[in-house]
């Protein structure tokens, strides 16, 4: 499969702000936290990594179980992670909880879960290159 290359295109706007333009000209707004000159008024850098692991793997679970007849009534994807007190302040460890709802099977979901954590989702697959990252999921019956 040939793939298209991933296009983002970072700027400076002002103060603190920086806005990142994709390959379809949607514009994503960044800035650093309050603690770092930030207004507060726009995510940060490890809001948007956080938001596209839970983001990623909510969305390759969804489509998964759909393809198996399985499509949960509701998803949700709670990350919790701790990093590191010292510079580089990466991730130590990033734990997924996937609360799903509706008449699961949970073979079915921990199998969906399970194989978009470690071959579907790239963003969960790059993540656990870097750190170690732990899921678990709950079922709600309707």
């Amino acid at each position: 499969m040939n793939q298209t290359p991933v296009l983002i295109n970072v700027s400076y706007e002002n103060g603190m702000k920086f806005n990142a333009v994709n390959g379809d000209n949607q514009t994503i707004p960044v800035e650093p936290c309050p603690c770092l000159g930030g207004s507060g008024n726009s995510p940060n850098p490890i809001d948007y990594l956080l938001a596209a692991l839970g983001s990623c793997t909510g969305i390759k679970v969804l489509v998964d179980l759909t393809e198996r007849g399985a499509r949960p009534d509701s998803l949700n994807v709670a990350i919790a992670g701790k990093r590191r007190e010292q510079p580089p302040t990466i991730f130590e460890h990033l734990h997924l909880t996937f609360s799903l709802a509706g008449n699961l099977d949970r073979t079915v979901v921990g199998d969906a879960i399970h194989e978009t954590m470690t071959l579907t989702c790239p963003v969960a697959v790059m993540m656990g290159k870097a750190t170690e990252v732990t899921w678990e999921y709950r079922i709600v019956p309707r």
